[in-house]
Parts: C-alpha cells; structure tokens; sequence
C-alpha cells in the first residue's frame, strides 16, 4: 500500500471552482479505483473533499501570505505524520523541502511569457520557484506546449516532466437539447489579461453590427477584483449590451448544450479546459491557434490565426450560417473529446506514484 499525500489547497482558496480545483477533484476521486493507493488530502478543517479521500487536517490561515507561510514551515512535519510514500502538489506552491519524493503540477507559465505589468509579481515568484521544481521529483503538465515551457524557462530536464492531459468531467455530455432561444455564444473562464476577453467582446460587436442576434454568455468564477476587470472591459466594448456577465454557473455543461459555439479567444492556454469541455457536449468550438489550445482543439473545433478578430468572426459566420457546418463541427468535436479522459488520466497518476514511490 502506497501512501500519497496530496496538498488541499485548491480545494478552499477559491480555485474551487477553476481548473486546479476540478483537476484535484477529478483525480482525487478516480484513485478510488485504485486499492493500492491510499490518499490522503492535507486541508483544513471542514474542508468539502471528493469521495474516497482521507482529510488530515492542517493549519493554513485564510490570509493568502500567512497560508505561503505555514505550507513552507508545517508541511514536511504533515507529510511524516500521514507517512506519506509521495507527495502530490497539484496548485502552484512548490515546497521548500519535503522529507518524501515531491511531484508538482505546473499548469501554464503564462507570467513569464506575456508582457503584462499585472504579471510582474508573478515572474518574480516564478523565478524564486524554480529551484524548488528543480528539486522535485517530477514536475506534472497538461500539455506538450507546457512541458516544453517547462524545460525551456524552468531547466527542468525532460526525464523528470510528465505530460498527463485533462479531461471533461462526466456531466458533460450531448443530451439533444436544442440551441436555446435567443442564440448565444459563450465564453468560460476568470478574468486575466491574456484570456482575450476584449476579443471576445469584439467578435460579438461585429457579428451584432452583420445583424445576428447571438449574445455572448460569460461563464466563470471572478472575485470581486476580476469582475471589475471584466466589466470595464464590458463597458470599453462596441455592444456592450451583448455581452451577459454571468459569473459561476452550477450546471455548466447545460450552458455549453445550448450555446450555438465556444468563443475561445483565449491568448495563452497551459491546457484549456473549456475547449473539452465544450467538445464533449458536442458544442462546436472556434479558437485562436496559440499555446496549448493548438494542441488540444486540433481537429476538434476551428483554429484561427492568434488575434485575428475579422478571421474569428468569419469562422464563426460559416456555423452561425449553416446548420450543416454546425452538426458536422459537432461531430469532430466529439470525436476530438473522446481522445481525452479522466479514468486513463487518473491511472497515469496512479503509475507515477508508484514509481515515484518506489525510487526512495
């Protein structure tokens, strides 16, 4: 029996409902089917865990400093009280030391990449980080994009980086609901400066300007700084009356059924989740060729050329226009969802563990 230690964080500091909280539940959940795996989640108390995980409760404060603080000096003590085998950090925050074998998720390295001055604190940590992935026993991405960022920026050899994608959780499959009534379009994600937000606003302006009705739906948890991001850019935009801001959606993969396509304009992607997401309901997907989302949309939606606005709303004019275009886009996107999947991802990690734990 191997003891795996996993780090909770992403389960109360409100990634919860973003891309590292459904990763760590996905995967918590899925090492049930594996006997020889006991998993045991480091989070504070009254933390709300997946199935099959064992809660060890730890101290972290809600103060995001004091958090970095108590992780750097309690976790080592943690990880030898649960008699971990191997340890898992599945956020952002590499330990300075750890007394077991360490593997730790890098999802993107967006910071050190766009030339934005909100990512300036960013780079700085990602610079103090890297000796600690360094030491690590092996460095976790999403994508062949993102482990090649890792080696490159990072110098982390690639022997010691693996490349385990994501996948759409089983709520999001076709069901036959018609598009709904007005059209939208949609885009899901949290406010940063490289997600494309303005292009996306502008992609609808110009299709309300050609006389299609279609709204945009803007899905995704944003705290209360994030909102205010969106909402200027909302307010900047052609059509501002376009565009809905909805804010966390219980039942996302309802929304993705009913919308006519994804806009993805997304500048930057470690891996993007929403584009699977999208594809395994069967919704068409158009997005700008760049980073990760290349690789994963492929030939499962539309790539456009990166920041092309009048490119975008030209491929999103052949679905809108026909309904063949649009089935048979849906049909490549559900073929293209089916190369992904959480059970073969979950295994992946199992048999990392394994080896992982077997090399002390």
């Amino acid at each position: 029996m191997i003891t795996l230690a996993v780090d909770g964080r992403g389960l109360w500091d409100g990634s919860q409902t973003r891309g590292i909280g459904v990763y760590l539940t996905q995967l918590v959940e899925g090492l049930r089917t594996h006997a020889d795996i006991r998993t045991v989640v480091l989070a504070r108390p009254g933390t709300g865990l997946p199935a099959g995980a064992e809660l060890r409760p730890v101290r972290r404060s809600t103060n995001r400093r004091l958090a970095d603080l108590e992780h750097e000096l309690l976790l080592p003590r943690e990880l030898t009280a649960v008699g971990a085998d191997v340890g898992h950090g599945p956020g952002q925050h590499p330990p300075r030391r750890a007394p077991v074998p360490w593997l730790q998720n890098v999802h993107d390295l967006t910071p050190l990449t766009y030339d934005d001055p909100t990512y300036a604190g960013d780079r700085r940590r990602w610079r103090r980080m890297a000796p600690r992935l360094r030491r690590a026993a092996g460095v976790i991405t999403g994508s062949r994009f993102s482990a090649g960022q890792v080696h490159t920026l990072l110098g982390i050899p690639t022997d010691r980086i693996h490349v385990i994608a994501h996948a759409a959780g089983p709520a999001f499959r076709p069901t036959g609901e018609a598009p709904a009534e007005p059209p939208y379009l949609l885009y899901v994600g949290a406010w940063g400066p490289h997600k494309g937000f303005a292009e996306a606003f502008a992609v609808v302006g110009r299709l309300a300007d050609l006389g299609y009705p279609h709204s945009l739906k803007v899905a995704g948890h944003q705290d209360t700084w994030m909102r205010a991001r969106v909402e200027e850019l909302r307010a900047r935009s052609p059509r501002p009356e376009r565009v809905e801001i909805l804010g966390y959606v219980d039942d996302l993969a309802a929304l993705y059924r009913r919308a006519t396509a994804l806009v993805v304009s997304s500048r930057a992607e470690g891996f993007g989740l929403p584009a699977v997401e999208a594809m395994a309901c069967g919704t068409p997907v158009v997005a700008f060729a760049n980073t990760a989302l290349t690789e994963v949309v492929d030939e499962g939606g539309v790539l456009v050329d990166d920041g092309d606005v009048d490119a975008f709303v030209a491929a999103l004019r052949r679905v809108l226009d026909s309904e063949r275009e649009r089935l048979e886009l849906s049909q490549r996107a559900l073929a293209r969802a089916r190369s992904f999947s959480w059970e073969r991802a979950v295994a992946a990690h199992a048999d990392l563990y394994r080896a992982t734990a077997s090399s002390r």
